[in-house]
């Protein structure tokens, strides 16, 4: 069994957002979707199959799926024989080469879905290399103020193609969990200037007005 593009496509964008996708594989209801999907992730993660004979159960990447396709009536021979006959296409491996870069932070928990927004627009960003101090004095405050209060700085620099243009924002959550809101820094290119004129917004809100100033 050849694994179609869309299983490849689908399986590079969990491996580059560092997802395992345990969610989707648990809706499945065929079986040599559960497979593809199962052996995309492993190949793409350069990963070989581990399963585990006593407890009757893949270990390791993407196990929901080797389990789920066992579960629909897959066996470790028919799994075994799709691992075999496929291997990444070219076209994937240049895919995680380019955008699997740290500097695009896609796994990132505050900003990996503002990097995915930007580069499915068609745009290029890179993360510039920073402490992570806070960068805005609505940032610093909420340091100083209050020990439950964490805050992330972030510099990132975006290729429109004919320019490029500097993002610089702080990201305010309560030690680490519950909502996280961002404040834009004075720093920041100009077109950016009205994103966050006055307070930290919510994450949609931010990463929304973000892209409306990038596209206008």
């Amino acid at each position: 069994m050849k694994i179609a593009d869309k299983d490849w496509n689908r399986m590079s964008d969990l491996v580059l957002s560092n997802k395992d996708g345990a969610g989707t594989a648990k809706i499945l209801k065929d079986k040599n979707k559960a497979i593809a999907r199962f052996v995309a992730g492993l190949k793409l993660e350069e990963t070989n199959l581990n399963y585990n004979e006593n407890w009757k159960e893949f270990r390791g990447s993407f196990s929901e799926f080797g389990d789920k396709a066992l579960e629909l009536g897959a066996t470790i021979e028919e799994i075994q024989g799709v691992f075999g006959e496929n291997e990444v296409p070219p076209k994937y491996k240049e895919k995680l080469a380019v955008l699997g870069s740290k500097t695009k932070k896609l796994s990132d928990r505050f900003v990996g879905d503002l990097s995915k927004r930007i580069l499915d627009a068609g745009y290029g960003i890179n993360f510039l290399p920073h402490n992570g101090y806070a960068l805005t004095y609505l940032g610093k405050d909420a340091m100083a103020r209050n020990g439950r209060k964490w805050t992330i700085g972030y510099k990132a620099e975006i290729d429109l193609g004919d320019e490029k243009v500097k993002l610089v924002f702080d990201a305010i959550t309560d030690e680490g969990d519950g909502p996280t809101y961002y404040f834009v820094a004075g720093e920041a290119d100009h077109i950016f200037n009205n994103v966050t004129p006055y307070e930290a917004i919510g994450k949609n809100k931010f990463f929304a007005g973000v892209m409306e100033k990038l596209k206008s």
